[in-house]
């Protein structure tokens, strides 16, 4: 088992025989680190180290803001520069709510691993979240579906349905940060 070590200043935890002169995550000097004791088993950290979750939520945050910006700019394009912004339109509005589901399954594997459960408090506001959120982007993608040029009218309604996704988005990524440190030992 390796010697580990917790930056004070920051919550940093790194293996002792790596430690230089300066933390890597804040700056601080190396004697703000103390002898770290992980509380939580190897299986269960390694599942967690790979960071599935706060990677797979990315995908959905970027897509519904491209969405978001690429409708408003298709109210003002003509032409040819209208078909591309269309398409790129359908293309994301089409892999959104998958993106959100994948986002979705990888939160809760997080959760049961992290928390043992998925009915703590906050788990219970991110899920109700994530549901409005793929309820939005279902919405976008049955207009898109329905107008695939994107006419104003339909790229109207788009970009008014991406505002409360991107709210939705916004207080996942809030909720989560939150508790983004917290797990259980063991």
């Amino acid at each position: 088992m390796k010697d580990l070590v917790i930056c004070k200043s920051c919550g940093f935890v790194m293996d002792k025989s790596k430690v230089k002169d300066r933390c890597p995550a804040c700056g601080v000097l190396a004697k703000m680190f103390e002898p770290y004791i992980e509380k939580m088993s190897p299986g269960r950290k390694r599942i967690l180290s790979l960071d599935l979750h706060p990677v797979l939520v990315h995908f959905p945050q970027a897509f519904i803001v491209s969405v978001f910006v690429l409708s408003l700019i298709a109210l003002a394009a003509h032409g040819g520069f209208h078909a591309t912004i269309a398409a790129a339109i359908s293309v994301l509005g089409a892999a959104l709510p998958g993106v959100i589901i994948l986002a979705a399954i990888a939160g809760l594997v997080d959760a049961k691993v992290r928390f043992r459960k998925v009915t703590t408090p906050l788990l219970k506001q991110k899920m109700l979240f994530a549901v409005l959120f793929f309820l939005f982007s279902c919405a976008i993608y049955i207009i898109i579906l329905s107008h695939p040029m994107l006419g104003s009218r339909p790229a109207i309604f788009v970009a008014a349905l991406c505002l409360p996704a991107i709210g939705c988005a916004s207080i996942l990524g809030l909720l989560g940060t939150s508790i983004i440190n917290a797990k259980f030992p063991g």
